[in-house]
């Protein structure tokens, strides 16, 4: 009887492990990994050319970042993400948003002035610089995903 219950012990503990090794497998990426991505990279590179004044935290891509997510406007579909400036992410962080194809990308980086007014309304002491060119339609999309922070006010 021993035997059957240390079989079944391993056969529970080994499907366990499958679904967490599944599950671990099935994580989405943050931005700062998708952009260590060739593909994204290309696009990255591209975006950020020629920009002045753009910190190395920025340039590179390094930063606190969350999972990218997948948003569709006007029959498209983009792939939106952010980073901040690590340590700092409150007052300097930056929205990038790739095209389906991953050949293209958009972004504003927000800095919010470091004043205590800024705690309430961030929106009225944020300097914006857009990368990548984007038009009117992009740069609503990527204000729209910052509207939707509860905090952005």
């Amino acid at each position: 009887m021993m035997k059957g219950k240390k079989n079944l012990h391993c056969l529970l503990l080994g499907a366990l492990l499958s679904v967490s090794t599944w599950s671990f497998a099935q994580q989405v990426p943050t931005t700062a990994e998708l952009i260590q991505q060739p593909v994204y990279k290309t696009s990255w590179q591209k975006m950020i050319k020629g920009q002045k004044n753009l910190p190395a935290w920025a340039r590179k891509g390094a930063g606190t970042s969350a999972p990218a997510e997948w948003v569709e406007q006007a029959g498209k579909k983009y792939q939106i993400g952010s980073i901040c400036k690590p340590h700092d992410c409150a007052n300097h962080f930056l929205l990038v948003a790739f095209s389906d194809d991953k050949k293209q990308a958009w972004g504003v980086r927000v800095s919010v002035e470091d004043k205590p007014e800024a705690l309430e309304t961030p929106s009225q002491f944020a300097q914006y610089q857009w990368l990548g060119q984007p038009d009117e339609a992009m740069k609503a999309l990527l204000i729209a995903q910052l509207e939707k922070d509860p905090d952005w006010k």
